[in-house]
C-alpha cells in the first residue's frame, strides 16, 4: 500500500508525484468509510504543538482528549514516550458526559462538583500514587523512559483497566482499576497531560511507526483492522468508526426541523418526514409586535387551541401576556409527513401571529411519540402515556393530586434525564428538571431566565426522583396541584441520537467543547447558576458554520444574530464547540443542554 499513495485509478490520469514524504510513516490507514480517533485540537485545555495528524504532541496540549468517545466495549491505544525533560506525563481515559451540579450553600447557586470531567490515568515516570482526586484514580510509575510504548487497554461493560510499558503490564496496582467510584465515566475518550518539555505520539491504529520514530509492526485488532506495535489483547479493538456499534436509531425518523413562510391560508406543511407527536412552532421573523412560541402534541389533541406558550405562564390556548385565546392560528391535524394548520378570522389589531401569518417565516422542531396514547396505572396518579421507547421520548398527561409525593408513568422503559412540565388548565411556571441539577433543584421556567432553585422539603419538591418507570412528583402547585391538568415531556439519551448533559465553560473566545457522538441538528442551552436565557440553534436555520443564529425560548424575540456572538459556535461531527466568552453559554459557570442528531458520528462529516 506504501509505493501506492497518490495513484489515480478513475483512468483519468491524475496521479499525484509524492514529494517530501516518507511514505511508511506518513500515509495512515483512514478513508471515507473507517476513520481513526486522533487528539481532539478544539477540546484541550492549553493550546501546544500539535502536528502529524494531531497525533504527536508537544510542549502545551494540556488535558487533551480524543477525537472519539465509547459507552460500550474494550478498547486499545498505544502512546509513545518521546522526550520527558524534567517532567511526567499522564495517559488514560477521561469521562466526556457531564458534571453533577451541586449546591454551593456559601454563595446559594448551583455548580459543578469536579474541576475536570473524571476519569483514570497514569503518571508515567512518577511514583506510584493510588490515589483518589477529586475524583480521578492516579498512579505512577517509573517506566516511562523514551522510546517507551505505553498500551492502555480498558473494557467498559467490565469496568477494568490496565496499563502497559512495553507489552508488560505496570504495577499491579495500576491493573485492572474498577471504574466505580469514579463520576461521569459513562463514556469515555483517551485523554493526556502533555505539558511543558513533555512529547509523545499517540497511535490509535492507524500508523504503529509513531510518525517514523519506531519500525512499524502492523499488527491488527481481532476484526482485521489497525496497524499497532503491539498485537492488541483479544477482543479488544482500535478506535475508529469501522469498529464504533451500530446505532439503533435513525435521527431523521424522531427528529425533524423545518423551515417555512407564513401566507395566512390553511395549508399542510410537509417534510418532517413521519408523524410528529410533538411539534414546537417559532416565528424567526415576528411582527412588529413579537411572536409566541407555540407547542403542540397529539396527547392533549389539536383542531382546538390547545396551543402552549414557553415564553410565558399563560394556560392552554391563550397567548403568553394576554388572557385573549389565540385565534390567528392553529394546527389542525398531525400527518404523515408533517401537520395542518388554518388561519381563522381574528381582531386584525391583535398582537401575536401564531403559526401562520403571511410575512413570517418559521421554524418548527418535531418528535415522534407515540400518538395520542394511552391509559397507564402504573403509578398512584392515572396517566395518559404517548412513549417512543427507541428514541427515549414521552409524552405524559395527568391530573394533579397534591398532597405526600406522589408518582406518573414515563413510559420509556429507562429513566427519564430531562423532564419539563406545564399547567394546563391554570397559569402557572413552566418546571424543567434535569438530570446534573442537584438533588430537588429544577429551573422555574422556560419563560424566565432564572437559575436553577430548590424545591424545598420533599413534599414540595418539583420533581423528587426519578425511576425506569415513574416520576416521582411533590405537591407543588406548578406540577401536582389538585385537580389541575399537566402535561409533562421526558427525554433520556439515545446513543448516536440524543444527549443530555451539562458542560463547564472557560470563560474564554476559545470556548467549551461538548462531546456529543453526533453531528447536531437542535440544541438548547442554559446557565444553571446564574440567571441566562434558553438558547436554541438549529442546523436549518444555520445550515453552515459558525452557527450564530439563536432563538430565546423564553422570549417572543425574533431569531438573531447578536453582534456580542453570545451564541456563536459549530456544529462538528462529534459535538459542538463554543467560540465566545459571554455568560449565557460559556462564562466560568456549569451549563445544562439538551441536543438532537443530525447524523450519528459513525457516519458522520464535518460540516
Amino acid at each position: 500500500m506504501s509505493n501506492e499513495l497518490g495513484i489515480d485509478r478513475s483512468g483519468n490520469n491524475n496521479t499525484w508525484t509524492v514529494n517530501n514524504m516518507t511514505l511508511a510513516a506518513d500515509q495512515m490507514l483512514d478513508t471515507p468509510t473507517n476513520n481513526f480517533c486522533t487528539i481532539n485540537p478544539l477540546d484541550v485545555q492549553t493550546v501546544g504543538q500539535l502536528k502529524e495528524g494531531n497525533l504527536y504532541a508537544n510542549s502545551g496540549p494540556a488535558r487533551c482528549r480524543g477525537t472519539m468517545a465509547v459507552s460500550s466495549g474494550k478498547w486499545y491505544y498505544e502512546l509513545l514516550m518521546v522526550y520527558q525533560h524534567h517532567s511526567t506525563v499522564d495517559v488514560g481515559i477521561r469521562g466526556v458526559g457531564g458534571y453533577k451540579i451541586s449546591v454551593d450553600t456559601g454563595n446559594d447557586f448551583v455548580r459543578m462538583q469536579q474541576p475536570y470531567n473524571s476519569g483514570i490515568s497514569i503518571n508515567v515516570g512518577g511514583s506510584v500514587t493510588g490515589d483518589l482526586n477529586n475524583g480521578v484514580v492516579q498512579g505512577g510509575s517509573g517506566d516511562g523512559a523514551p522510546g517507551s510504548i505505553i498500551g492502555v487497554m480498558w473494557d467498559m461493560d467490565a469496568e477494568t483497566i490496565t496499563f502497559k510499558s512495553n507489552n508488560s503490564a505496570l504495577d499491579s496496582a495500576l491493573t485492572d482499576i474498577d471504574f466505580s467510584g469514579v463520576n461521569n465515566m459513562e463514556t469515555v475518550a483517551p485523554y493526556f497531560i502533555i505539558n511543558g518539555g513533555r512529547t509523545a505520539v499517540a497511535n490509535f491504529g492507524q500508523d504503529s511507526s509513531f510518525a517514523g520514530l519506531k519500525t512499524a509492526q502492523g499488527n491488527q485488532d481481532g476484526n482485521d483492522i489497525g496497524d499497532f506495535y503491539y498485537t492488541p489483547p483479544t477482543d479488544y479493538l482500535a478506535l475508529c468508526t469501522s469498529n464504533l456499534p451500530d446505532v439503533d436509531v435513525t435521527p431523521s425518523e424522531h427528529f425533524n426541523t423545518i423551515t417555512y413562510s407564513g401566507d395566512s391560508t390553511n395549508r399542510t406543511l410537509t417534510g418532517v418526514g413521519f408523524t410528529p407527536s410533538f411539534t414546537w412552532i417559532k416565528s424567526r421573523s415576528n411582527g412588529t409586535n413579537g411572536s409566541d412560541h407555540w407547542l403542540f402534541d397529539a396527547v392533549r389533541g389539536v383542531n382546538a387551541f390547545k396551543g402552549l406558550c414557553s415564553n410565558g405562564t399563560s394556560v392552554e390556548g391563550e397567548a403568553a401576556a394576554t388572557s385573549v385565546q389565540e385565534n390567528f392560528g392553529d394546527i389542525s391535524a398531525f400527518t404523515s409527513d408533517g401537520y395542518s394548520v388554518y388561519r381563522s378570522t381574528a381582531d386584525s389589531s391583535h398582537q401575536y401571529e401564531g403559526v401562520n401569518n403571511s410575512g413570517e417565516t418559521y421554524v418548527a422542531w418535531n418528535w415522534k411519540a407515540n400518538g395520542s396514547g394511552s391509559s397507564n396505572t402504573n403509578g398512584s396518579i392515572t396517566s395518559t402515556v404517548s412513549a417512543n421507547v427507541d428514541a427515549g421520548f414521552s409524552i405524559v398527561s395527568y391530573t394533579g393530586v397534591g398532597g405526600e409525593p406522589k408518582t406518573v408513568a414515563h413510559g420509556l422503559g429507562v429513566s427519564p434525564e430531562m423532564v419539563i412540565i406545564k399547567k394546563r388548565n391554570n397559569s402557572g411556571s413552566w418546571i424543567v428538571w434535569h438530570k446534573d441539577l442537584a438533588d430537588n433543584y429544577a429551573f422555574e421556567g422556560l419563560d424566565t431566565t432564572g437559575a436553577a432553585i430548590s424545591g424545598g422539603s420533599p413534599i414540595s419538591k418539583y420533581v423528587d426522583a426519578v425511576s425506569s418507570t415513574l416520576v416521582t412528583l411533590g405537591d407543588a402547585s406548578e406540577n401536582n396541584n389538585s385537580g389541575d391538568t399537566f402535561i409533562m415531556y421526558c427525554w433520556a439519551s439515545v446513543d448516536g441520537y440524543s444527549k443530555v448533559g451539562s458542560y463547564n465553560g472557560n470563560a474564554n473566545a476559545d470556548g467549551a467543547f461538548i462531546y456529543t457522538g453526533f453531528r447536531p441538528a437542535f440544541v438548547i442551552i442554559k446557565p444553571s447558576s446564574r440567571g441566562g436565557h434558553w438558547m436554541m440553534a438549529n442546523n436549518k436555520s444555520n445550515p453552515y458554520n459558525v452557527v450564530d443564529k439563536v432563538i430565546l425560548a423564553n422570549t417572543s424575540e425574533a431569531e438573531y444574530t447578536d453582534p456580542a456572538a453570545d451564541c456563536k459556535k459549530d456544529f462538528l461531527s462529534n459535538g459542538f464547540k463554543i467560540y465566545t466568552a459571554d455568560d449565557n453559554t460559556n462564562d466560568d459557570e456549569t451549563y445544562i443542554y439538551i441536543a438532537f442528531a443530525e447524523v450519528p458520528f459513525k457516519f458522520a462529516n464535518a460540516r
